[in-house]
């Protein structure tokens, strides 16, 4: 398997070569979005959002903030904290709020995401300037050659020409495939943190709610 992978490369030249270099980009990529979405971003939804509530219906916004600080998950709890500041300082509207606290984490969530098409078209147009090179050099071979060694050299432009487009598409599709699941996990995240941070906005406004009530039914009646 390793001598045809070897033959393979070698029967391609040296955009084939150049190629590697972009799908070793794309899988460190590709990598480096895996780790940060599934592990270094994920958190226990439920269990933050929980414990966060529970502060929030106390109007305890300090406790809340303490929570955000013992999570280490960039995403959510860096945008509650975002929101929770905002909420301090007072906001004009929840949807500015949301959308201010998102500022600084949908960039980290959605980041060299779109990487990958570029990569991928990259790597197909590579793959194609390849091709031609092959079959450029396998019609000057041929017309140089003796004639019983014609259809050994346009074998081997041929081939040149068409492991470069092949490894080219190949390329493509992986990056293709991994920006689909990828660029989904990141939506994903980003809705999830807006609907939590929205949740937040009402828990506190009802809070807040219910403490004026509380206060204007504790004023003596006016003589």
């Amino acid at each position: 398997m390793f001598h045809v992978v070897i033959e393979f490369f070698q029967e391609g030249g040296p955009f084939m070569l150049l190629n590697l270099l972009f799908l070793a980009f794309s899988f460190a990529v590709i990598g480096e979005r895996m780790y940060s979405l599934f592990m270094r971003y994920a958190v226990n939804d439920k269990n933050f959002v929980q414990q966060v509530d529970k502060n929030l219906q106390a109007g305890n916004l300090e406790a809340a903030v303490k929570v955000c600080q013992t999570v280490p998950a960039p995403a959510l709890s860096r945008a509650t904290r975002n929101l929770l500041k905002l909420m301090r300082a007072g906001y004009e509207s929840p949807m500015l709020a949301v959308e201010e606290a998102m500022l600084e984490v949908r960039p980290l969530v959605q980041a060299r995401v779109s990487w990958l098409w570029s990569i991928a078209n990259i790597a197909t147009l590579v793959g194609l300037i390849g091709t031609i090179i092959g079959l450029i050099g396998a019609f000057k071979a041929v017309a140089v050659v003796q004639a019983d060694q014609k259809a050994a050299a346009l074998a081997k432009g041929i081939a040149e020409a068409m492991n470069n487009t092949a490894f080219g598409l190949m390329i493509a599709v992986i990056c293709i495939i991994a920006h689909l699941f990828i660029n989904t996990q990141s939506v994903k995240m980003v809705e999830k943190t807006e609907h939590a941070l929205f949740h937040f906005l009402n828990i506190h406004a009802q809070w807040r709610k219910s403490n004026r009530s509380a206060e204007s039914g504790s004023q003596p009646p006016a003589r």
